[in-house]
């Protein structure tokens, strides 16, 4: 899920997702309809929230089947309105919060580069003239 058009081409044409749904992941009835179409009813098993900006909790939450995990990591993330909209929408979901940091992650995204190409091209091409 991803609100920015070129980061949803990148994303497809990269072919690291097996859908891509570019749409505001601040719009709950836009975020439930999509992954229910997508999972044809199912919904997500983990839903990880990653946005960076805020009231995504609840549309994080519908997208999650019940008994469902949903991983909030991002600081844009308000946890009071996640659990009221949890209990305002009668959904029950485990929430978790992302600390930042786990163990291997530094390899693992090396490694990540060094098997997909098409990652590792768009990795130089976006902070190439941040490092030189």
């Amino acid at each position: 899920m991803e609100a920015n058009p070129e980061a949803c081409r990148r994303i497809e044409s990269m072919g690291l997702a097996h859908h891509v749904a570019c749409l505001d992941a601040t719009d709950p009835l836009q975020v439930l309809e999509t992954v229910s179409t997508l999972t044809q009813g199912r919904l997500a098993d983990v839903t990880i929230n990653c946005v960076n900006v805020p009231r995504s909790e609840l549309p994080a939450i519908l997208a999650t089947q019940e008994g469902g995990v949903v991983v909030f990591f991002s600081m844009a993330v308000q946890f009071t309105t996640a659990a009221l909209g949890a209990e305002g929408v009668g959904k029950d979901v485990q929430m978790m919060i992302g600390n930042g940091y786990v163990p291997g992650h530094a390899a693992l995204a090396l490694e990540s580069l060094r098997e997909c190409p098409a990652l590792y091209d768009w990795f130089c091409q976006r902070f190439s003239s941040q490092i030189g």
